[in-house]
């Protein structure tokens, strides 16, 4: 009673505590906000200002602040010329904690959460008091005069403002000027804030309002431009371009993208200083990968650009900052040769040479790294336009032995990166690398080379993790083309697609990813130009397919990447993974090593495709694997998930799938109840009975041996017992006797199998076809598994309790004619024989 006594009164004490604390956390605004109100010590200020800006940050308060009327308050405050600096500095940046609803107020990357109530709320009431035309505003201006109050001015702007908003954007251009270098880093927090007003307008996303440049935004980027901000840089032009390139706009808002990146670009492409040349190659790179066509009209429209391209890589420059122009001049060739009209002028005017010259000596120097690997991805890239231009490649370089270095370069990078520029910088060069060599791959003398260095064929193949394959569609897609232009040969030919077809089902990003990536291909690698191109011959595919399901050289990291290719992928992407398992599967000492790593549980994802060929390539793949494997290797939902493809393919045009069909179901029957009951309610009965018609004698016999194995189903043996299956029963019965070994074996199996019912076996008397097929078999076949199946039902006949005598003295006559003629082969059906005649 004592401990449950003083436990109540310490829960009581606790709630009287917090009751009391809660009461003085609402009053403690009040009266931090009444001690900037009374105009005390500055300490006391300075005291109530970080008390304040604590509360937003760690307790999240800021709506008792908004309530407490502390916007207007700290506004006023701030703007008063009268203050110190230092005061004005700490009102700001209350100012910034009430308004940026996060604790981290000085990280630069992308906040992705949603805005909490009162810091949108404060945002707002913010924009409003400080207009264009806010005296307010303008006082607040003068902080340019003092570095750490303009830095939580820039940062105030670029939580509340957008990219319309031009006093907003002078003022933060007033921030990027700074003089750069002292302890507080002015431009720095000026272009993290002009990158927050653009990404938060990116996220908005097609509800957003187009953004048009203006004078006030394209002065912050030429500002920014001549600033050392790195990778901070490079996010603000991505954000930018990435808002100017979006077409879905107003035709009155249209934006020409060329023109604004010209504008902007070429005075520091055109520089003499290293550092802003660097800058404006940061910027290029930008632009093209956020428009390739936007980027194509200014390369046409100044050779700044180029130039600028050129000389970095031909006369690289020492030191970090050489190294850094060299970088984004490589990233600038690799992005700009995807473009076909780009790439026939770079080689007309002497690039393949620029090229390998880069190459060497970036080989010569101590610095390879990101940079040669990306020349290497631009030379594959040029090497693909034709074969003029990869003849001479070829020649001139060991190119199996850089293009490794740059595929392990790329890894390394990747694995490294400490940073989310880092990794989308390489993860751009293992796209590069992959788009590249998948155009290479299309064509025989570059396979042959592949086939030649297994060491660059791994490094190739496993450059692309699960994960990375898993997430991204675009490298989906290319992996998936590099393995399966690896499969192919000549004699493998692509149809050119007519109408909508699959492209109907492609959704717009998809679709305009594709339309993209044929675009940048050479025109004799384009897969819809059939017989132009020489993929290789049949031997050479046969060996780098053997070559790639040799679980030494990671047959399981194959098969397991072209299946997470699948997961997210586009629907070209998937009849590209099930083309390349159909051409897998060719070989059948090769089908284990598929089913192992995965293969059916991929190929069942890709059976219901909508295009014919790729989903009858899943189908027939399916089929193959399952005639070779022992269900009880596949997982149960697998061997369910198989039987209605599998009885699909049993009504195909083509009678090799037929076939295949057939003989894959009919492994998988035998293996349990529910997967023949599955069979059956998808109408395989049926199917398989109208391949006894086929002129082809291979698929009737399949169809036998499937309905050999249904007839083990309850279902079936109703059917024959009740009388439903006299057209089977005459046609199992004519089968018995044909010259196929194969099909006699299989009906005389069924026939068998049903006699040993005897409700089936009276039905089966009654059928005069059936018994006469049966005794016949019994008595004229010369094989022994027909024979013993043939005496086996005939037997059961025999000892039918209500079995006519007519038909008793018949079996008894063809068995003692038989033992008259030497018996049978099978001992079988001798025993069972000798049994008969002497009971």
């Amino acid at each position: 009673n004592n401990k449950a006594a003083v436990e109540a009164t310490q829960r009581l004490r606790d709630q009287v505590f917090q009751r009391n604390q809660d009461r003085a956390d609402e009053a403690l605004p009040s009266k931090l906000l009444e001690t900037l109100r009374s105009g005390g010590k500055e300490e006391e200020q300075l005291e109530a200002c970080s008390r304040l800006r604590q509360l937003c940050l760690q307790r999240g308060q800021a709506r008792l602040l908004l309530s407490a009327g502390a916007l207007p308050l700290l506004l006023e405050s701030s703007s008063a010329l009268e203050r110190p600096w230092e005061l004005r500095q700490a009102y700001l940046s209350c100012l910034v904690a009430i308004v940026c609803g996060q604790e981290d107020l000085d990280s630069t990357a992308s906040n992705s959460s949603p805005v909490p109530a009162a810091a949108a709320e404060a945002r707002k009431e913010v924009r409003e008091a400080l207009g264009p035309n806010s005296e307010t505003f303008a006082r607040l201006r003068s902080c340019r005069g003092h570095a750490a109050s303009m830095r939580e001015l820039v940062k105030l702007l670029g939580f509340c403002y957008e990219p319309e908003d031009q006093h907003a954007l002078e003022v933060i251009d007033m921030g990027i000027s700074f003089i750069e270098g002292s302890d507080v880093d002015v431009p720095r927090a000026a272009v993290a804030a002009l990158v927050n007003i653009c990404d938060r307008r990116r996220r908005l996303g097609s509800s957003g309002k187009a953004v048009v440049p203006n004078s006030a935004l394209e002065k912050c980027l030429e500002s920014a431009l001549g600033t050392s901000c790195g990778e901070l840089l490079s996010t603000l032009f991505a954000e930018v371009f990435a808002l100017l390139a979006d077409e879905d706009r107003p035709k009155d808002q249209q934006v020409d993208l060329s023109a604004v990146g010209l504008r902007v670009l070429e005075p520091f492409l055109q520089s003499e200083d290293l550092n802003l040349r660097s800058n404006g190659l940061a910027g290029l790179c930008c632009l093209l990968t956020a428009s390739a066509k936007a980027a194509v009209l200014l390369l046409q429209q100044s050779s700044a650009p180029l130039a600028a391209v050129l000389g970095s890589l031909s006369q690289p420059s020492p030191g970090p900052e050489g190294v850094t122009a060299q970088h984004y001049a490589a990233e600038c060739l690799l992005l700009a040769t995807q473009d076909q009209k780009i790439r026939q002028h770079w080689i007309d005017g002497g690039g393949i040479d620029v090229l390998l010259n880069a190459l060497n000596n970036q080989s010569a120097g101590s610095n390879r790294g990101l940079v040669h690997a990306k020349l290497v991805a631009a030379l594959s890239i040029v090497a693909a336009h034709s074969k003029e231009v990869r003849d001479e490649v070829f020649d001139r370089i060991d190119f199996m032995m850089e293009l490794r270095y740059a595929l392990d370069e790329a890894r390394n990078s990747l694995k490294s990166a400490d940073s989310e520029q880092k990794t989308k910088q390489a993860r751009s060069l293992v796209n590069g690398l992959y788009e590249s060599c998948s155009c290479l791959s299309i064509h025989g003398e570059f396979k042959e080379l592949l086939a030649g260095s297994k060491k660059t064929l791994a490094a190739l193949q496993s450059l692309a993790s699960n994960a990375d394959l898993a997430d991204s569609p675009n490298l989906a897609f290319l992996f998936a083309s590099l393995i399966y232009n690896l499969c192919r040969s000549r004699e493998d030919k692509v149809r050119k697609k007519k109408g909508d077809g699959m492209l109907d089902d492609l959704g717009d990003e998809d679709l305009k990813a594709l339309e993209e990536f044929y675009e940048k291909m050479p025109a004799e690698s384009r897969p819809v130009q059939n017989g132009q191109v020489d993929c290789g011959s049949k031997d050479l595919a046969m060996s780098l397919q053997s070559w790639l399901l040799q679980p030494a050289n990671g047959a399981a990291a194959v098969v397991g990447q072209l299946g997470k290719c699948v997961l997210k992928g586009s629907m070209q992407t998937k009849a590209l993974v099930a083309m390349t398992i159909k051409m897998l599967c060719s070989e059948a000492d090769g089908r284990r090593f598929i089913v192992a790593a995965g293969g059916i549980r991929t190929l069942l994802l890709l059976v219901d495709l909508q295009e014919a060929a790729p989903r009858d390539a899943a189908r027939q793949a399916l089929a193959q694997l399952c005639i070779v494997t022992n269900p009880e290797f596949l997982q149960y939902s697998e061997q369910l998930d198989a039987v209605r493809p599998l009885t699909e393919l049993l009504e195909h045009r083509h009678e090799l799938l037929q076939f295949e069909g057939a003989m894959g179901l009919t492994n998988l029957l035998g293996a349990s109840e529910e997967l023949r009951a599955r069979a059956l309610a998808s109408d395989a009965w049926r199917r398989c009975r109208d391949l006894l018609f086929s002129e082809n004698e291979q698929v009737q016999r399949a169809g036998l041996e499937a309905m050999c194995n249904l007839t083990m189903a309850e279902e079936v043996l109703g059917r024959f017992a009740d009388g439903r299956a006299e057209m089977e029963l005459k046609v199992f019965g004519s089968f018995c006797n044909v010259a196929d070994e194969g099909s006699a074996v299989a009906a005389s199996g069924a026939l068998a199998m049903l006699a040993s019912c005897p409700e089936a076996a009276a039905k089966m008397v009654a059928c005069e076809n059936c018994l006469e097929g049966i005794l016949q078999a019994a008595l004229e076949s010369d094989f022994p598994s027909v024979q013993h199946r043939a005496v086996s039902a005939a037997c059961h006949i025999y000892e039918l309790k209500d079995c006519p005598e007519k038909s008793a003295l018949a079996v008894k006559a063809v068995l003692q004619e038989r033992m008259r003629r030497g018996g049978f082969r099978s001992s079988e059906a001798q025993e069972i024989a000798v049994s008969v005649l002497k009971g």
